[in-house]
């Protein structure tokens, strides 16, 4: 079935963006810049949970959304453009809850005598492709969920929201929270709590709205982590390795992403250490699925 993705607060920064910055490569992403337009015959999905509506009418006007109802009852501005979408699905705008703006490079193209060499696995940014991939598939805001390139990352943001460039909405998460050793040419090695509040300071103070820890931080780092960031009012996440969910969760974390499930045995710890292993390389090696 085709989709039309539609959202209000996207429709109002199309169209603002539409009529000023044309040159600025936004228009690309625009197929509509008239400020009163009707979508006739549609189905509407309003994301509730209520079933599906057929034969609708959406009614927007100056970036709003005045009326959804059936299209006999529409009443239609003058002068409104009026376009026929039989066959067609409006939706709400998708929203990315774990998103990154890199792309995970083939594990196998930087492993050195059956090993990664040095500095460690590097992942490539794609600040330019990735946003606008995003929006092109319906979703209109995300939280980027670990960083590699941080200052890029917060440029994007900057420059999306500033009608520079297309993209979604972002919640900027600040540079993954993890301890040593590690794999990843650009993550920062936690040295201690101190330095895991350290870091949650600093990156609230850049604009990060949220954290992530990541597989070799210490249980002392991540409590120290999920306090700092509270004191902030920012959330913390977590992909966790060498902590177990039950002890992240005591420490009051706010979310946990994915990783290996682990109850707290005798023969935890060396299990974990395994299966951390296991995934870097695992993860490394498929898309983006960090």
């Amino acid at each position: 079935m085709r989709l039309l993705f539609l959202i209000a607060s996207l429709l109002l920064a199309a169209i603002t963006v539409a009529q000023t910055q044309k040159a600025s490569g936004v228009a690309d992403f625009i197929s509509i810049d008239t400020p009163v337009f009707v979508l006739e015959h549609v189905r509407v999905i309003d994301g509730t949970g209520t079933p599906a509506k057929e034969d609708q009418a959406v009614v927007i006007a100056n970036g709003k959304i005045q009326f959804i109802g059936p299209e006999e009852s529409a009443q239609i501005p003058p002068g409104a453009q009026r376009m026929g979408r039989s066959g067609y699905t409006v939706i709400p705008g998708l929203v990315g809850m774990h998103d990154h703006l890199y792309y995970t490079d083939s594990y196998s193209l930087q492993v050195v005598d059956g090993k990664v060499g040095e500095p460690g696995l590097f992942i490539a940014e794609i600040p330019y492709t990735a946003p606008r991939l995003y929006l092109a598939a319906g979703v209109t805001t995300m939280r980027t969920t670990g960083s590699l390139e941080t200052y890029t990352d917060l440029k994007v943001k900057s420059r999306i929201e500033a009608n520079l460039m297309p993209g979604p909405s972002i919640d900027a998460t600040a540079p993954y929270l993890e301890g040593a050793p590690t794999r990843f040419a650009q993550m920062h090695e936690l040295t201690g709590p101190d330095d895991a509040k350290r870091m949650v300071d600093y990156w609230a103070a850049e604009g990060m709205t949220s954290y992530k820890a990541y597989m070799n931080i210490t249980r002392e780092e991540l409590g120290v982590a999920i306090r700092q960031a509270h004191a902030h009012k920012l959330k913390l996440t977590g992909h966790l390795c060498s902590v177990t969910w039950p002890e992240a969760v005591a420490l009051g974390i706010d979310d946990l992403e994915h990783g290996p499930v682990f109850l707290p045995t005798p023969n935890s710890s060396r299990t974990r250490s395994r299966t951390c292993a296991q995934q870097v390389v695992a993860e490394a090696a498929g898309p983006n699925r960090t």
